[in-house]
Formats: C-alpha cells, structure tokens, sequence
C-alpha cells in the first residue's frame, strides 16, 4: 500500500478534476497509484517510483519522467506527447495506444514494453534506447538522435 503525504493528496484530487498540471511528484512512491484519466500535464515525475500505476487515458504531455521507474505500468492510450522520457525505466509497461509523438526517449529502457499501436511520430531515441526484441523500431516513424 502506498502512503501519500497530505500535498500530494490535494495535486492528485486537483489533477483528477481537472487542474492545471504542472504537479511536482519528482522522487515520489507512487507505485500502484490510480492516476488513470488525470490532467497532469507538465508533471514533473523525475525519478518517481511508479511501478504498477494505472495511468490509463492520463494526460501526461510534456511531462517529466526522467530517471522514473514506470515498469509494469498501465499507460493503454495515455498522452505522452512530448514528454521527456531519458532514463525511464518502462520494462513490462502497456502502451497500447499510447501518444509519444515527439517525446524524448534517449537511454529509455522499454524492454518488454506492449507496444502496440503506440504512435512514436517524430520520438527521439538513441543508440541506448533498449527496445522489445519484438519490435521493429525502423518502421515507427521515431527519429535517431545522438
């Protein structure tokens, strides 16, 4: 079970009724969380715990998840439109559906990602993105980048 602190409490209830976005969760347990249909647009989530977190349907464009654990995470057609991703640890997450058109995906580990029908339009990745063995990156329109 994961405890969250009083402020945390009121981002969540602001994001999930529709708030402005820009909540500061960086360093954050938030594993297991239900974030699912939330407007946290310009989060910054860097290095936050999000191991198993329901993000489903989420706004979460231009938000940061730098160095953020999001393994086993729900993220089934969530906006990740420009979002800054380097670091990210998305083993065995669900992106089906997901929006990543032109987030940043450099060093991203997305080993045993579900990437099916993820629109990646314009992503940037580099020689250390880890991609499912499955998938074939040169057909999904993201740009290689040093």
């Amino acid at each position: 079970m994961t405890i969250f602190a009083y402020s945390d409490v009121v981002h969540l209830v602001n994001a999930a009724v529709g708030g402005r976005g820009g909540y500061n969760f960086s360093g954050k347990n938030l594993s297991g969380a239900n974030l699912s249909l939330t407007n946290l647009i310009q989060a910054d989530f860097r290095q936050a715990n999000l191991t198993g977190a329901f993000l489903s349907g989420a706004d979460l464009s231009f938000a940061n998840f730098s160095w953020a654990n999001l393994s086993e995470a729900n993220l089934v057609r969530t906006n990740l439109r420009m979002a800054y991703l380097r670091y990210a640890y998305l083993s065995g997450a669900d992106l089906f559906r997901a929006n990543l058109t032109m987030a940043d995906l450099r060093n991203a580990d997305l080993t045993e990602a579900y990437l099916d029908e993820v629109n990646l339009r314009a992503a940037k990745y580099n020689h250390a993105t880890k991609w499912p063995e499955d998938f074939d990156f040169r057909r999904s329109y993201a740009i290689y980048v040093d």
